[in-house]
């Protein structure tokens, strides 16, 4: 027989310049920008603690706004993955420079008492 239907093609794109522009590029200059106190002197404690904080609360940002734009689905998608472990990256940066104040202060204060300047 003569049946008839109805046939319909969806073609559907996605813009990946805008994720690219939104969330990818910022986060990446974001851990560039963290892995700059590498490079400071580790005695310039208000330039490193500034830079780390800046970039933490920077990158939170990216998050939550990434976050609210995207829809909310029961799933990890794969821009979360990317921005938590830019997140991670960052904030390790500035664990790093916690971990080395700790180490070289301790360290200086051992040659002190070596040379028995400092009462213990």
């Amino acid at each position: 027989g003569w049946y008839n239907r109805l046939f319909i093609n969806f073609a559907l794109r996605r813009h990946i310049f805008f994720f690219l522009l939104q969330s990818y590029f910022p986060a990446m200059l974001m851990v560039m920008l963290s892995w700059v106190s590498f490079w400071i002197d580790r005695r310039a404690v208000p330039a490193r603690v500034s830079l780390g904080i800046t970039t933490v609360l920077t990158m939170s940002t990216i998050m939550t706004g990434v976050s609210a734009s995207m829809p909310q689905v029961s799933y990890i998608k794969a821009v979360d993955v990317y921005l938590w472990t830019s997140f991670l990256f960052v904030f390790l940066s500035v664990i790093e420079y916690a971990a080395v104040n700790y180490l070289t202060t301790i360290e200086e204060r051992n040659q002190l008492k070596k040379r028995g300047k400092v009462q213990p």
